[in-house]
């Protein structure tokens, strides 16, 4: 096993190893951290050291980091050409039973918020809470990636979008912070770029997923606490997807003015301000049970960001309220937006 060294600022290491499953078949795995469980799916084309940056903040929250390498992507080889989406979540779970998690956290990005969604259908009883970050779902989604629009000339429409989308998020770091970002995804992309024929089996799976909207509806039916966040100008997915996903499974809904899609790469301490400010609110509430104490953060590990809720499903079992503000004990106030 070997420990990455993360840049200053940031308060927990990952460990990075691979797992042999009883088959023989080996998956990426990042851990760290201490607390609640929190399983964290990456998005396409990427794995989960490209979000070290922000999984290093998650585990300074309290929670248990348990980061997996999608099939064909990072640590993880590909499939058969004939695998499924369905097929890469069950390796997902049986990753998570050989890891000895039961109950979790879900946080998935793009193609993982996808599988997330898979997973929470067909097995809700291992979701404590899922949060779904510009999620690659919707039923706009899924009309775009049906039979009738999967024309090569579509997709490398889509896929064009996704690099030009890429570029948005970053284009105001600061040239220190810029640096960083662009190594750390130099390096996702390298890693991945040696094993083609994996990120082309993933695309097909995700391609051929189908409908999602029985998948959504069914949270719903089970009880899955979900949280939408969406990118306001995602060019990937966009932010009309996040509305249908929050109706369909009946989902807090909140929208992160001017961000595109994947915003929590290029802003790690804003994703973190994100959890935290969720787990002052429905994320919180639906880890009452389990979460007993929120570990302080660091100052300098925190760069606050807007989120305009939109939808909550607890509006019907809560009252009103006034915007509350969450404070650390001796650290600046942070404000939250919680109106209902």
């Amino acid at each position: 096993m070997s420990t990455t060294e993360l840049p200053s600022g940031t308060r927990v290491r990952l460990s990075h190893d691979v797992l042999c499953l009883d088959d023989g078949h080996r998956v990426g795995v990042s851990t760290g951290g201490r607390g609640v469980p929190l399983v964290f799916l990456h998005g396409y084309g990427l794995n989960a050291r490209a979000y070290l940056r922000l999984l290093s903040r998650l585990g300074a929250l309290g929670f248990t980091v348990i980061a997996l390498d999608a099939a064909g992507h990072g640590g993880t080889p590909t499939l058969p050409a004939e695998a499924t989406l369905e097929g890469r979540v069950d390796l997902t779970l049986r990753a998570l039973d050989a890891l000895g998690i039961g109950k979790a956290v879900f946080l998935g990005h793009s193609m993982g918020g996808r599988m997330i969604v898979d997973l929470a259908a067909r097995a809700p009883e291992r979701v404590l809470a899922a949060v779904l970050l510009n999620a690659a779902a919707g039923a706009p989604f899924d009309e775009s990636i049906s039979p009738g629009h999967r024309s090569p000339r579509a997709v490398a429409e889509r896929l064009l979008a996704v690099a030009v989308d890429a570029q948005r998020d970053p284009r105001r770091l600061p040239l220190g912070e810029l640096a960083g970002y662009l190594r750390v995804m130099a390096g996702a992309l390298a890693r991945n770029a040696r094993a083609p024929l994996g990120l082309t089996g993933a695309l097909r799976a995700l391609l051929g997923s189908g409908d999602f909207a029985e998948k959504l509806v069914a949270m719903r039916a089970n009880g899955v606490p979900t949280i939408v966040v969406h990118g306001e100008k995602d060019g990937v997915v966009p932010f009309e997807n996040a509305y249908d996903m929050a109706e369909r499974a009946d989902a807090a809904l909140y929208r992160v003015p001017g961000a595109h899609h994947s915003w929590m790469l290029a802003h790690p301490r804003q994703g973190a301000d994100m959890m935290r400010q969720l787990l002052g609110a429905e994320l919180g509430r639906a880890l009452q049970r389990v979460y007993r104490d929120t570990p302080e953060l660091a100052a300098e590990d925190l760069e606050p960001v807007e989120l305009e809720l939109l939808r909550s499903p607890a509006a019907r079992r809560y009252p009103r309220r006034r915007p509350l503000a969450f404070r650390w004990p001796g650290r600046r106030r942070v404000p939250v937006a919680l109106t209902g």
